[in-house]
């Protein structure tokens, strides 16, 4: 007989090794009766880049590429899950459009049109209505938002987080045109205060540039002719929320009542 392996997420078992990847490629030298067939399925592109030659070689790969989802296969599958989730009547004619068209403007992701659907239900029972509206579902587009980022700001490096803090208390001073200069300064006073060592200018450029790519924060890189070049620095999310999930973080506790120095202001 034929014995398929489906592998599902393979790129992690390639990152800790690819001698499992190697011995299924192989095995099939070993059998007499049957055969085996593997598939293995994920999100990473490229990850076959990082195999072996030998396990490339021996696997002899297809690959076939699945688009994302479309509105109106998002659309489908909303409807098959809102059959069983929601009483007849329930649901506002438009809701599952609108849910599938975010979903697929956005990433094409059916759990995230689901978790769409789901939480803009939930949002509709607390308001004790007894049909779920446009208004429930751009409600929880934004409550998914601010819950992504929340999540993506609570788990980034204690660096990082200092980073963000200085930016924080140079803009609550009113500090204009805030730049990497004046982020490094305030950040250098900043780590004492939590018993951590500073890294170097270059790598807190690197860390900001990181937190603009996670949408944190927003730079534009400014000339200043024959002074060189430097990052001017804007957040992206509302300082009184960014601050307040900072100081969630037990290490950041002491920096509740930092006054920020004039040489950290001027970013000198």
């Amino acid at each position: 007989q034929v014995v398929v392996i489906m592998l599902d997420e393979v790129d992690k078992l390639v990152r800790k090794g690819d001698d499992v990847l190697y011995n299924l490629s192989r095995v099939n030298s070993d059998l007499l009766r049957s055969r085996v067939s593997i598939i293995g399925i994920s999100n990473d592109l490229k990850f076959t880049e990082f195999l072996d030659p030998r396990v490339k070689s021996s696997l002899g790969e297809d690959e076939i590429i699945f688009p994302p989802y479309d509105a109106e296969q998002i659309r489908e599958i909303l409807e098959q899950r809102a059959n069983v989730a929601f009483c007849s009547g329930a649901l506002q004619e438009s809701v599952i459009p609108l849910c599938a068209a975010f979903a697929a403007q956005e990433h094409g992701d059916a759990r995230r049109a689901l978790d769409l659907l789901r939480i803009s239900g939930e949002l509709a029972e607390r308001a004790r209505s007894t049909v779920v509206t446009e208004v429930h579902v751009r409600q929880a587009r934004d409550k998914i938002e601010q819950d992504r980022v929340e999540e993506v700001i609570k788990t980034l490096p204690t660096q990082s987080k200092l980073v963000l803090y200085s930016i924080i208390l140079l803009e609550e001073q009113g500090t204009r045109n805030i730049t990497t200069s004046a982020v490094y300064n305030m950040y250098k006073q900043l780590c004492p205060l939590v018993e951590t060592d500073f890294l170097t200018h270059r790598r807190i450029t690197d860390l900001i540039a990181e937190l603009d790519m996670l949408g944190i924060l927003h730079t534009i890189v400014i000339s200043k002719g024959r002074y060189g070049r430097t990052k001017e620095i804007t957040l992206s999310v509302y300082s009184g929320k960014l601050k307040s999930i900072l100081q969630q973080d037990y290490r950041l506790k002491d920096l509740t009542n930092v006054i920020v120095p004039q040489q950290a202001r001027l970013g000198l």
